[in-house]
């Protein structure tokens, strides 16, 4: 006959071995998610910017995405309350590797501070 201490730890090692397993299968999901959600998609980060006069900005970023397809980036410029006061839609046509930097200028309505890139899309997927 088993004692009541060892049903006990029999009852809390199984648990912990249920627990384990579903926290590695669901670690599992969730990268799996993350992963699927953006193959495939264009990526971009800021590399800086360059206020060129009162009615221009200078934007700098790097582009990663498929090297045979065009993709269409927005880019705006923004004064010091963070107001948009210009924008652009930049194409970027196929280049020879990835990732790429590109430099774009956008014409500003007033002075601005400072310049990033809101959102990329491959052109084809419009």
């Amino acid at each position: 006959m088993t004692s009541p201490a060892s049903r006990a730890a029999t009852s809390t090692r199984t648990w912990w071995i249920v627990g384990t397993i579903g926290v590695l299968l669901m670690s599992a999901l969730a990268v799996w998610f993350g992963i699927a959600a953006t193959v495939g998609r264009v990526h971009w980060s800021d590399a800086g910017f360059k206020v060129m006069a009162d009615d221009r900005v200078e934007v700098r970023f790097d582009l990663t995405r498929d090297p045979d397809r065009s993709v269409v980036c927005l880019l705006q410029a923004q004064d010091e309350r963070h107001a948009v006061v210009g924008s652009v839609e930049t194409t970027i046509g196929a280049v020879a590797s990835s990732p790429s930097r590109h430099i774009a200028t956008v014409r500003t309505a007033g002075p601005a501070v400072a310049g990033h890139v809101e959102r990329c899309r491959y052109a084809d997927d419009e």
